[in-house]
């Protein structure tokens, strides 16, 4: 009774709350997008250091094959020589029995 002989409108009051929550959901909806757009520019750095991470990769990869195969080329050609020096070593021993029979005869 005291506040109707005041004048007092609850509309009134009830109107200028309701604006004022919505202001400060405002604020606070601004705060977020903020945020997240904060959170997707680096995201997008994010990716684009996995991005150039993977590129580097991929190009160790590469150099990892070139090696590989100039490994494997270097295998072949010691394998062979190996081979080649162990018919020699095979042929001279051969030779050096013979030899050493030969001569004690």
């Amino acid at each position: 009774m005291a506040l109707a002989r005041e004048d007092i409108n609850f509309e009134n009051i009830k109107r200028e709350a309701d604006v004022a929550m919505l202001a400060k959901n405002m604020v606070q909806t601004n705060n977020m997008i903020v945020h997240l757009n904060d959170e997707q520019f680096e995201m997008r750095n994010e990716i684009k250091r996995r991005d150039e991470t993977i590129g580097k990769l991929k190009d160790d990869i590469q150099l990892l094959e070139k090696e590989k195969r100039w490994n494997m080329l270097w295998h072949h050609r010691l394998n062979d020589s190996i081979d080649k020096t162990q018919i020699i070593l095979y042929i001279s021993f051969l030779i050096n029995i013979i030899f050493t029979y030969f001569k004690s005869r």
